[in-house]
């Protein structure tokens, strides 16, 4: 496989820009900033929550496949969703993911998974078995190879890592990080570029405020800024439950996002707008090590979460019934580390 250039390394949508109803940035919270952007499907009716249309998948570039998945899950015995991936590399220095790919086509159809692992749970009533399938098919810019929409994903996980990109700065690299994650837009030039950057958004192309492709890396040393974790690495990697996230909104830089795996009471994103002063809703970046403890509330969220960042590297969090009113303590705080 030769070096990667310097130029545009994709050519074509990997779905047809008539067929995508907004792409959700990078840096989306869940419970972490997401690693990939989300091309949304357009819905099969008018019907704004009925299911999305059956779409082709096409090869963003050249590039040889040189891996394929398929997750099934079961649930009480019964087959339920089952959704493929595909990794690609178009040059040496970068690999490239599609996830939640509804069915494979052409050279990558009918292929044998002749791995497999052991069907796991996430606490849902159901198994997930994952498969693979080492490849190496060479495939060219636009060549059909799947479909996408219509399961219980709303559109495919475009996914892009690139080995050349300098290292971002995180707090903790033995952390759950994938160092190497860009936004899979910028590999494009031209028309294509345009047109798939036009349709970055929230619910709706246009309502992306923020500069650039979304934001991933948001860890900001000495305040409550960034990514936490309930526990060392060999505990938490992999176990959303014992990750949370204090960060700014992918689509709008103006707000904050509480993002919670679990472990505290509850699981969920909320955003809010941060105030400047006092310990109500403060901005995380403003937030230093010492005894203060600061309240935070959002929209939709129950109760209220207390945190305290008692040192550059660990927080105190509780979640509590109630508003951010009255007496600011804590019963039985959890701690989260960087």
């Amino acid at each position: 496989m030769p070096s990667c250039s310097s130029g545009a390394l994709f050519s074509v949508s990997p779905i047809a820009i008539d067929k995508i109803a907004y792409i959700i940035p990078l840096g989306g919270p869940n419970p972490l900033p997401g690693e990939h952007v989300y091309f949304i499907i357009i819905r099969g009716g008018p019907n704004s929550s009925g299911p999305t249309q059956v779409v082709n998948l096409y090869a963003p570039g050249d590039l040889t496949a040189f891996r394929i998945g398929r997750q099934v899950q079961t649930t009480n015995g019964k087959t339920g969703n089952v959704d493929y991936y595909v990794y690609f590399t178009p040059c040496r220095e970068v690999t490239v993911l599609f996830a939640h790919v509804s069915s494979l086509t052409g050279p990558l159809g009918g292929i044998a998974f002749d791995t497999c692992a052991q069907p796991y749970s996430i606490g849902d009533g159901s198994l997930y078995e994952h498969c693979t399938a080492e490849i190496n098919i060479p495939l060219r810019a636009g060549q059909l190879i799947g479909t996408a929409g219509a399961g219980a994903a709303a559109g495919i996980d475009f996914d892009i890592d690139d080995w050349r990109v300098p290292v971002p700065y995180v707090a903790n690299p033995d952390r759950q990080y994938d160092l190497t994650a860009v936004c899979p837009l910028d590999y494009y030039e031209g028309d294509a570029a345009a047109s798939l950057r036009a349709l970055l958004g929230h619910g709706s192309p246009g309502t992306h405020l923020a500069q650039g492709c979304g934001q991933i890396f948001q860890d900001k040393a000495g305040t409550l800024q960034g990514n936490w974790f309930n526990g060392p690495p060999a505990q938490t990697n992999g176990n959303i439950t014992k990750m949370a996230a204090l960060v700014h909104e992918n689509f709008n830089p103006m707000l904050d996002a509480i993002s919670i795996g679990g472990t505290i009471g509850i699981h969920g994103v909320w955003d809010f707008a941060p105030t400047h002063s006092g310990t109500i809703n403060r901005d995380y970046a403003e937030v230093t090590p010492g005894d203060s403890i600061y309240c935070y509330q959002a929209a939709g969220m129950p109760g209220r979460l207390l945190i305290q960042l008692v040192s550059a590297t660990t927080i105190s969090i509780e979640h509590q019934p109630g508003a951010c009113t009255g007496t600011l303590a804590f019963i039985s705080a959890a701690a989260y580390q960087r």
